[in-house]
């Protein structure tokens, strides 16, 4: 609570003046955070008509995203874990929003045939979301970068590139780049 305080500018004691419990504080961090996920990463990537073209522009701006806002990312995806069923539906809503839009995306590639025939696309959906977390995880934690014994790229930059074609090429029913 300290640290959250501090980035505010305000003593802890007086954040609590304005919210009950720390639960409060940090649920609306994440809503915040909710938000910014959407216009930051997926609107930007919503103007994209090609459905493995557009699935790797979400990705790489999740990347971007967790690697931009670090700390915000760490409290929506690090910290304790959510109480979906104390959320409401709106809210619930918001923190879904960008898996549900990946899901559907995918639904859209399907109907025009550009998945594999054999795809679960919820399950696709959710793995792929999934993965793009991880990345994010142990980029930021520091885990995996140039100093790695075995890092197989120049650079993380390329990594990253790599790992999110090979993603969404993996869910392709025709190889493309």
């Amino acid at each position: 609570m300290r640290g959250i305080a501090a980035r505010l500018g305000v003593s802890a004691t007086a954040l609590y003046q304005h919210f009950e419990s720390k639960a409060s504080i940090l649920r609306e961090i994440r809503l915040f955070g909710a938000e910014l996920l959407q216009a930051e990463v997926v609107e930007p990537a919503a103007e994209i008509s090609d459905p493995p073209a557009r699935l790797r522009a979400m990705a790489s701006n999740y990347v971007v995203f967790a690697r931009t806002h670090r700390w915000l990312y760490s409290v929506m995806m690090e910290h304790a874990q959510l109480d979906w069923s104390a959320m409401s539906g709106e809210e619930l809503e918001l923190m879904l929003r960008p898996l549900k839009t990946c899901i559907q995306w995918l639904h859209e590639g399907e109907q025009h045939g550009v998945w594999r025939p054999d795809l679960n696309i919820d399950a696709a959906g959710f793995r792929l979301w999934l993965s793009m977390h991880g990345l994010c995880s142990l980029l930021n934690s520091g885990r995996i970068d140039e100093q790695h014994p075995v890092f197989p790229f120049a650079d993380q930059d390329s990594f990253v590139e790599h790992f999110i074609a090979d993603s969404v090429q993996a869910l392709c029913a025709v190889p493309s780049r």
